[in-house]
């Protein structure tokens, strides 16, 4: 049913599938977290990613740190905001609904977040 060169067809598709593999990981890696943006009712913002800070706003408090952001403090009734936790990847998005504030992770590429996809 099989013939030798089958084999070496097949061993030849397995090599060249491995090597693509390889070449797809380290080109589609996650690109790197620059930015972050503030947008509330009164306008936007766009802060460093690489410097540790603490922002407060009129209802909220966000926070930076190592390269990641977070809502860390609402006075919001349901505070999802806030247990949504840290985003660091480009195109993440926090958003705290009942105070019209969202923030947005920022780099080079947008990555496909696979939870709202």
């Amino acid at each position: 049913m099989f013939k030798p060169c089958d084999g070496l067809l097949i061993v030849f598709f397995l090599v060249i599938a491995l090597f693509w593999s390889q070449c797809d990981r380290g080109f589609s890696s996650e690109s790197e977290a620059t930015k972050l943006r503030v947008v509330t009712s009164a306008g936007d913002d766009t802060v460093s990613l690489f410097k540790d800070t603490i922002i407060v706003r009129d209802h909220l408090t966000i926070e930076i740190r190592n390269v990641r952001a977070a809502i860390t403090w609402s006075d919001c009734s349901t505070r999802q905001c806030v247990q949504t936790g840290f985003i660091g990847s480009p195109g993440q998005i926090s958003a705290c609904m009942p105070n019209e504030t969202w923030i947005e992770i920022i780099g080079s590429e947008k990555t496909t977040d696979v939870l709202s996809y």
